[in-house]
């Protein structure tokens, strides 16, 4: 498989996906394996896509996907009142045994 060929098939898993992708990188591991970097951008989320390509069979060997909602986007008026409780952090950072007062 050429250069092209892996670059074609991961944006056409990216977009299977439902991301606007941009590519990041694309290059051959040994004489095997393609691996195919995205930046990957969904409504509202962003993240990466990276897929392994067999270089000779052109089968999709491993996906790693990370695409997240964008902290700014998230709609903050349905859990403004959990955020301490959600990340244990509700009494400040004290540490050691003198976390809680007495």
């Amino acid at each position: 498989m050429s250069y092209n060929e892996a670059v074609d098939l991961g944006f056409g898993q990216c977009r299977s996906r439902g991301y606007e992708c941009r590519l990041k990188e694309a290059h051959r591991k040994g004489n095997d394996v393609w691996k195919v970097k995205f930046h990957a951008f969904a409504d509202g989320a962003k993240g990466h896509l990276h897929l392994e390509y067999d270089a000779w069979s052109r089968n999709l060997l491993k996906v790693d996907e990370k695409v997240k909602a964008r902290r700014d986007d998230r709609d903050d008026d349905d859990d403004w009142d959990d955020d301490d409780h959600r990340h244990g952090h509700g009494r400040g950072k004290k540490k050691g045994h003198a976390r809680h007062d007495d």
